[in-house]
């Protein structure tokens, strides 16, 4: 299993993308290949929303293609999903804020 680096919002604002790359062994893995967990934390008293988005675009940048992630969508608590079809970046948004803090976790398997 590998680990992204976390990604982190205390603001209205989207994050840095989180490029993901796709496992060097993926050929005799059984489906899916893609399978990422993510786990976004919301701290002790923290008053915000937020969603993890998505992109397919070839280079994932702060103006490129997003997707809102199907289930992690306009949450104001801590959650957790996964991604289990081919995408090149997520990132971290937060639509409204009043305090705290967000932290979204990518991990990889295998």
């Amino acid at each position: 299993m590998s680990a992204y680096a976390s990604s982190s919002l205390s603001a209205v604002g989207s994050a840095t993308p989180i490029k993901v790359s796709p496992p060097q062994n993926m050929l005799w893995q059984a489906a899916p290949a893609y399978a990422l967990g993510l786990i976004v934390t919301v701290s002790s008293g923290g008053s915000l929303t937020y969603s993890v988005q998505v992109t397919a675009d070839q280079i994932p940048s702060a103006t490129g293609n997003w997707n809102d992630h199907d289930i992690l969508t306009g949450l104001t608590a801590s959650a957790n999903s996964n991604i289990a079809y081919p995408v090149t970046g997520v990132r971290l948004k937060v639509t409204a804020y009043t305090s705290g803090s967000v932290n979204l976790g990518v991990a990889q398997w295998p």
